[in-house]
């Protein structure tokens, strides 16, 4: 009898302990979508448009780009776009080229207003040159206007950009403070007085921006009037348009920390008192979460628990056993 209360003993604090890790898995804090920092774009999905009036060179610089972040490319004509792809994107990318073919290719306002919601609900927009005019006045996600910078010099060179290192947006703070890049009759952006953008880099020439950020809804957008996809002194962008040129830089670093931002930036949290709205970019739905907790209370309850089920276990085999 006694061996046999032992045993029925040892199964219930068996059965206590048991409880006891469930509390702490249960109730162990975990990162929400909006705490976790991406390393590289594993898991993002980019979508390069490769269609008419595409620059074929620029495409394929930022195809090999967008690998080396390790992310998860994919060339996506019109007709893809028009179907159900951006569903399962998280950035599109319109590269140098043709801004009204890109317009004509897409069905003009079908796919205009199909890419708008896309950004709208969480989706992020990167455009390079004609991608950029395509991005600022095709899809009209830019609030203000365009000018050509008018450098001296051949239409295709290098230009110094100087780097916005305070920054509120992508994080550039130890970027260094200037780099050249190919300017290509190269514009710039004047935002109106009440848009609020994030100045990435400008031309040393006129001190006007030429790179700019910000956010368009639930999503982002980056729109680059330069072309810092090519690498001109290196053959990793697999093209060989611009090695004429010297530029001992890469600004594929400046354009992955810019892509981190835009995946990071689009996740939106909306608290109220009693629920929080959670939209991340790569998808269009929402979804309803508890409003977020703060994670050290929950910490220290989730030990306090912890703590008084091995103290009720002790006491109770010392009682019973």
């Amino acid at each position: 009898m006694i061996w046999f209360r032992r045993e029925s003993c040892s199964q219930r604090i068996l059965g206590i302990y048991v409880l006891s890790l469930l509390c702490l898995i249960l109730l162990s804090p975990t990162p929400s979508v909006a705490q976790i920092e991406h390393q590289d774009l594993t898991g993002v999905t980019v979508g390069v448009y490769n269609g008419t009036g595409e620059m074929n060179s620029s495409r394929i610089a930022l195809v090999r780009m967008f690998e080396w972040m390790s992310a998860t490319v994919v060339e996506v004509n019109a007709s893809q776009i028009l179907g159900d792809f951006l569903d399962d994107c998280d950035i599109l990318v319109f590269p140098g080229g043709s801004e009204s073919s890109y317009m004509i290719d897409l069905h003009f306002i079908t796919g205009i207003e199909k890419i708008q919601d896309f950004i709208e609900n969480g989706g992020s927009y990167f455009g390079i040159c004609g991608g950029s005019t395509f991005g600022a006045n095709t899809l009209d996600l830019f609030d203000g206007n365009m000018y050509p910078v008018n450098e001296p010099g051949d239409i295709i060179h290098m230009t110094t950009m100087k780097v916005n290192q305070s920054s509120n947006g992508p994080d550039l703070s130890d970027y260094s403070a200037n780099f050249t890049t190919m300017y290509y009759a190269s514009q710039y952006f004047v935002p109106t007085v009440r848009t609020d953008v994030h100045v990435v880099a400008k031309y040393d020439s006129n001190n006007q921006p030429g790179m700019i950020a910000f956010e368009y809804g639930a999503g982002t957008v980056f729109l680059s009037s330069p072309h810092p996809e090519y690498e001109e002194d290196s053959d990793r962008d697999d093209t060989t348009f611009g090695d004429d040129l010297e530029d001992p830089e890469s600004e594929w670093d400046l354009l992955f920390r810019v892509s981190k931002w835009l995946v990071k930036a689009s996740i939106v949290e909306t608290v109220s008192t009693t629920t929080a709205t959670t939209i991340t970019s790569t998808t269009t739905n929402t979804t309803t979460t508890a409003a977020p907790l703060d994670l050290p209370l929950i910490a220290v309850a989730t030990t306090g628990v912890a703590v008084l089920v091995l103290v009720v276990a002790t006491l109770y085999r010392r009682r019973f056993c």
